[in-house]
């Protein structure tokens, strides 16, 4: 049996990043600590210990160069796992 075919726009990259995740809460925000374990130019997969759904829009904070935020839309999840789609793509 053949593996299935891979259909992703970009390659994923294996990385141990350490990110902050904005988390809103229509009165306030706070910037939760995360670590990404797999990035493309389209998106992050992350580890992170707060309850986000898919759907919702969150940014994802580097912390070099500058602390960049990124807007990013959660796509799936699995317990603390998420894939997170960057809605601005990250330059090449």
């Amino acid at each position: 049996m053949r593996p299935p075919a891979n259909t992703r726009r970009w390659k994923r990259y294996p990385v141990d990043l350490p990110l902050g995740i904005l988390v809103c809460n229509g009165r306030s925000e706070k910037v939760v600590r995360g670590l990404a374990t797999e990035i493309s130019q389209g998106g992050v997969s992350l580890y992170a210990t707060i309850p986000l759904e898919p759907g919702d829009l969150t940014e994802i904070q580097f912390e070099k160069p500058g602390k960049a935020r990124i807007p990013a839309i959660v796509r799936n999840r699995t317990g603390y796992f998420y894939g997170l789609e960057f809605i601005t793509q990250l330059p090449s």
